[in-house]
C-alpha cells in the first residue's frame, strides 16, 4: 500500500495570514503555484489560499468600481477587449493590496497525514474538486503538500513496479 509520504513534496511554500493579497500573489507567481497553505507562527495549518480566491476578490473589487464582466453568447466566437481606465486600474489594485490573506483564505481546509493511504488522498482531491492537499503532522503543522500531479505520478510509477 502506497502512502502519502511516498508521493508528497516536503518543500512547501506557505503563506501567513497577515500577508497582503499582493504579497501572496507575488509569491504564487514567483513559484509558479496556484495555491498554498496558510500557516500560523508555529507552522500550523490555519487555511489555504488559491489563485481562484484572489481572482474572486479582484472581480468583486472591479464590480465595486462599477466594472462588470459578464459572459455573453458571443464569447466563444471572439474576445472583446475590456478597456479599464488607468486610474480605475490603480484604484482597484491599490484597494486589493490592503486586503490580508486571512480575510479571503479558505478556513475549512482538507488535509492528509503522511501515513494516510495515497488513494484516500486521491479520493479527497476528486470528491472535493480540489487540486492540492496540505500534509500535516499530529499537531497540524504543515510538513508537506500533495497535488493531483504528484498523485498521478505516484500511481503511474506504482503500476510500473507491479508490471
Amino acid at each position: 500500500m502506497m502512502k502519502v509520504k511516498d508521493a508528497m513534496k516536503r518543500e512547501v511554500i506557505t503563506l501567513k495570514p497577515e500577508m497582503s493579497i499582493k504579497e501572496a500573489a507575488e509569491i504564487m507567481v514567483k513559484n509558479n503555484i496556484n495555491g498554498a497553505p496558510v500557516v500560523d507562527a508555529q507552522n500550523r495549518l490555519v487555511g489555504i489560499l488559491t489563485l481562484k480566491d484572489i481572482l474572486k476578490i479582484i472581480k468583486k473589487k472591479m464590480e465595486s468600481f462599477g466594472i462588470y464582466i459578464f459572459p455573453t453568447p458571443f464569447d466563444f466566437m471572439e474576445t472583446i477587449p475590456l478597456t479599464i481606465p488607468v486610474e480605475s486600474q490603480k484604484d482597484i489594485f491599490s484597494s486589493i493590496s490592503t486586503i490580508k490573506v486571512r480575510e479571503i483564505m479558505e478556513r475549512n481546509v482538507h488535509y492528509v497525514e503522511e501515513e494516510d493511504d495515497i488513494y484516500d488522498a486521491l479520493y479527497l482531491l476528486v470528491k472535493k474538486d480540489i487540486s492540492r492537499l496540505p500534509v500535516v503532522d499530529g499537531e497540524k503543522r504543515v510538513i508537506g503538500i500533495i497535488t493531483r500531479r504528484d498523485l498521478l505520478r505516484a500511481v503511474s510509477k506504482s503500476n510500473e513496479v507491479s508490471n
